[in-house]
C-alpha cells in the first residue's frame, strides 16, 4: 500500500507542476476550435473527450471521425517514466479543427489531465496499450457516437496501435487510418532497445482486422522510431489494407500537411 500512495503522490505532483507551468497548449485549441470539452468515463479509466463544432450541429451524424493522439510524453530524456505523458504539441489536435466532418478527439487513459484516481506509470508505459485501455475506450466510443452511426479511427503512432486495436471491438468502423502507426510493437522494442511493452497488445500479433473494414497506412519516409518497412509489412498482412510512403515526412513532421488525405468522405484522397 505504501509502494502504491508513493506512485499516486509522485503523479499527483507532477501533475500540480504541470500546471503550475502552463504547459497545457491543448487547451488553447480548445477555446480556439469551439471544441466542446468532457471528462468521460470509461469501463476503468476518465478520458478526455472533445467534439468539433460540425459533430455539434449535426442532430446525427451518420458518419464520424474518431481521432487517437500518440504516446506523448511516456518517459523522459532519460528513459524513465514521466510524471505526466500528455503530449506539449497534440499533432492531431490541429486536424481536428480543420476536419468538417464531425469529429471526436478520443483522449487516451490518463492524457490530458483527468485527475483519475486509477492512472500510474504503468498505463502511459507498460500497459499503454492494454487490454483494459481498448477496452475503456471503446466504452467511451459506445457512450458518445450511436450504434448506427457509422466510423472512421484515425490514430497517429502509439494512436495507430489504439485505432487498429478499436476497430477489432467496435462493430461500427468502416475505415481505419493510420499515420505513422505503431502496428509492429515487438519489433519496435526489440529494435530501439525499449523495454517490452509486456502489458500490452500488439497489432502485429492479433488477427486480421475484418475485410469490410477498409484500411490506409501512411508511413513517412523520414520517419526513424517507426520504420515504413513495418507498417508496410503489416499492410500486407491486412485483407483490405493499403500502405502509401510520404517522401519529406518525418515521425511527427510534415503530416499536418496530409490531414487533408483523411478527412473527406466517402475516399481517401491522395497526393
Amino acid at each position: 500500500m505504501a509502494g502504491i500512495n508513493s506512485v499516486a503522490k509522485w503523479v499527483a505532483s507532477g501533475l500540480v507542476l504541470c500546471l503550475l507551468c502552463a504547459c497545457t497548449p491543448y487547451q488553447r485549441w480548445i477555446e480556439q476550435g469551439d471544441l466542446s470539452n468532457q471528462v468521460i468515463a470509461g469501463t476503468r479509466y476518465q478520458h478526455r473527450v472533445l467534439i468539433n463544432p460540425a459533430g455539434r450541429s449535426h442532430p446525427a451524424p451518420e458518419h464520424w471521425h474518431v481521432y487517437i493522439e500518440g504516446d506523448g510524453r511516456a518517459v523522459d530524456g532519460n528513459g524513465r517514466p514521466s510524471r505526466d505523458p500528455t503530449p506539449r504539441t497534440p499533432l492531431l489536435l490541429p486536424m481536428v479543427l480543420e476536419d468538417p466532418a464531425p469529429a471526436l478527439y478520443l483522449g487516451r487513459p490518463c492524457y490530458f489531465h483527468t485527475a483519475d484516481a486509477h492512472c500510474s506509470p504503468v498505463d502511459w508505459t507498460l500497459g499503454r496499450y492494454s487490454r483494459d485501455t481498448v477496452d475503456s475506450m471503446a466504452a467511451v466510443v459506445r457512450r458518445q457516437i450511436p450504434a448506427t452511426a457509422t466510423l472512421t479511427l484515425i490514430g497517429h503512432s502509439g494512436g495507430g496501435t489504439l485505432a487498429v486495436l478499436l476497430a477489432a471491438q467496435l462493430t461500427n468502423v468502416t475505415r481505419v487510418v493510420t499515420l505513422a502507426g505503431n502496428l509492429q510493437v515487438a519489433q519496435w522494442t526489440r529494435h530501439h532497445h525499449y523495454s517490452p511493452l509486456t502489458l500490452s497488445l500488439d497489432p502485429g500479433s492479433e488477427p486480421p482486422l475484418e475485410p469490410g473494414i477498409q484500411q490506409f497506412h501512411f508511413a513517412g519516409a523520414q520517419d526513424e522510431e517507426v520504420l515504413p518497412s513495418w507498417i508496410q509489412h503489416y499492410a500486407r498482412q491486412q485483407p483490405d489494407a493499403h500502405f502509401q510512403l510520404l517522401q519529406g515526412t518525418g515521425h511527427r513532421q510534415g503530416w499536418p500537411l496530409w490531414w487533408t488525405l483523411i478527412s473527406f468522405e466517402p475516399t481517401i484522397k491522395t497526393p
